[in-house]
C-alpha cells in the first residue's frame, strides 16, 4: 500500500516509509507537471523537492544508486506528456496538493527520520522568552538543536545544560563540492560508527568536510529557555545563516557534527544532527495556515 509523501514526512509513529518505485514514480510525475504547467505553488514545491529527495535516500538505502536514480528520473522526463488543462488531474499531482492541504491544518508536525526528528511549530511564540520552531533533540534528549524564536529574532542553534564550560562550537559536514554524495563509514555495517552514534554513518571522510563556526554564544537566560530540563547551566550557541542552507543541501541519511571546544581549543562534547527532512520542516513553517488548526496530525495509515 502507498502511503503518500507527506504523510509520511509528519507521521507521529515510527518511521516506516514506502521505499516503492510507485510512490517514487507518482512524485516524479507531479514534479513534471509542475515543471511543464506550473501547478503548484513555490511552498508546495518545496515539500515535493522534500519528498522525492526522501524517495531517492530510500532507494539508496535499498541498494540503488544515485547514477542509476538519475538515470530513472532522466527517463521519466523524457517520456513525460501531458495537457496543462488536464495536468491538475493527474494522480500525483492531486495526491500532492490533498497532502500540503491537509498539513497546513496543523501547527505542529513532526518529521521522523531513520534515528532522530524534528518538530515543527507554527503560532503560539511569545515574545517574552526564546521558543523552539523547529527542533531536534540530540543524543537522547541531552541537547537540543534547531531554529528559534523570540519575538521578531529567529536563530539557528544548540543548546544544553553541562558542568563543562565550552568556549566555542564548530559544526563539521560534507562539502558537497568536494564529495558529491554521502558515504557509508561503517562500509555496509561492517565497521562501527565512527562517532558511536548511528546518525554519524553516512557522511564523508574527514578531509571532505566543511567547517562552519557559531558565531555567538547565548546568553544564560536564552540557553535555559532552550535546553533541555536539568540541573545543570545552560549554554549554547548560535550558528549563522550558512548552516541552515549548508544542511539543506545534504541527503536526510546523512548527519552533521557538531564539536565543542574548551577554551585551549580541545574537543569536550559532541553531537550528531541528523539531516532527516529539515528541507520538508523548514517549508512547513512557510505554509499558510487553514482553520480550524489542530495541534498534531493523526497517524497515517
Amino acid at each position: 500500500m502507498w502511503t503518500s509523501a507527506l504523510a509520511l514526512l509528519v507521521a507521529q509513529a515510527a518511521f516506516d516509509a514506502d521505499a516503492s518505485f510507485d510512490a517514487y514514480e507518482l512524485r516524479l510525475e507531479a514534479r513534471s507537471a509542475d515543471e511543464a504547467c506550473s501547478v503548484f505553488t513555490a511552498v508546495e514545491r518545496d515539500l515535493l523537492d522534500a519528498a522525492i529527495k526522501r524517495s531517492r535516500d530510500d532507494a539508496v538505502m535499498q541498494g540503488a544508486s544515485p547514477g542509476q536514480l538519475d538515470g530513472f528520473e532522466r527517463r521519466h522526463d523524457e517520456t513525460f506528456e501531458t495537457a496543462c488543462r488536464t495536468a491538475f488531474d493527474l494522480p500525483g499531482v492531486a495526491l500532492h496538493r490533498q497532502e500540503t492541504l491537509r498539513l497546513s491544518g496543523y501547527d505542529q508536525a513532526r518529521f521522523d527520520g531513520r534515528a532522530q526528528g524534528w518538530t515543527a511549530q507554527r503560532g503560539g511564540f511569545s515574545d517574552e522568552f526564546a521558543q523552539w520552531r523547529i527542533v531536534q533533540s540530540l543524543r537522547q534528549g541531552a541537547a537540543n538543536f534547531g531554529i528559534f524564536q523570540h519575538g521578531d529574532e529567529t536563530g539557528l542553534a544548540l543548546s544544553l545544560r553541562t558542568g563543562r564550560q565550552p568556549a566555542y562550537a564548530v559544526a563539521y559536514l560534507r562539502d558537497v563540492d568536494q564529495a558529491p554524495e554521502p558515504v557509508d563509514l561503517t562500509a555496509g555495517g561492517l565497521l562501527p560508527t565512527p562517532g558511536d552514534d548511528p546518525v554519524s554513518a553516512w557522511g564523508a571522510p574527514s578531509d571532505r568536510l566543511e567547517r562552519i563556526f557559531a558565531t555567538q554564544a547565548l546568553s544564560r537566560q536564552r540557553a535555559g529557555e532552550l535546553a533541555p530540563a536539568s540541573g545543570e547551566p545552560a549554554v549554547g550557541f548560535v550558528f549563522p545563516q550558512a548552516l541552515t542552507e549548508a544542511l539543506t543541501t545534504l541527503s536526510p541519511r546523512e548527519g552533521a557534527r557538531i564539536d565543542l571546544y574548551d577554551g585551549t581549543g580541545t574537543v569536550i562534547d559532541r553531537y550528531w544532527v541528523e539531516v532527516g527532512a529539515f528541507d520538508a520542516a523548514l517549508a512547513f513553517m512557510r505554509l499558510p495556515t487553514m482553520a480550524p488548526q489542530a495541534t498534531t496530525p493523526p497517524p497515517s495509515n
